[in-house]
């Protein structure tokens, strides 16, 4: 499971509205917001604690295109709602792994 650090703290009708807005619906099990069947991902499950975004995700292979499509979308998602760019979450990831 991957955690994002989030800039504010996030409430789940934030989570649920940046949802729909990237990959247009999603479903709710348990404490897990789950997207299934976007692009490449079949699989998506979220929650989110504190000021911290837990994501675990399973693919599946298709055309370089949609790859494509579905990482920028995900990327999107991700920026917009941790408030950190891809290459600020590459910054902070390559300083945990320096640890």
């Amino acid at each position: 499971m991957r955690e994002y650090k989030l800039k504010k703290a996030a409430t789940k009708e934030e989570l649920e509205e940046v949802l729909k807005k990237y990959f247009g619906s999603f479903e709710f099990d348990g404490e897990y917001y789950v997207v299934k069947n976007f692009g490449a991902i079949e699989e998506l499950r979220m929650k989110v604690e504190k000021r911290k975004l837990f994501v675990e995700s399973r693919t599946k292979i298709v055309d370089n295109e949609s790859s494509i499509k579905t990482l920028k979308t995900y990327n999107n998602f991700l920026e917009e709602f941790t408030g950190y760019s891809a290459k600020e979450r590459m910054k902070m990831l390559m300083r945990e792994v320096d640890v």
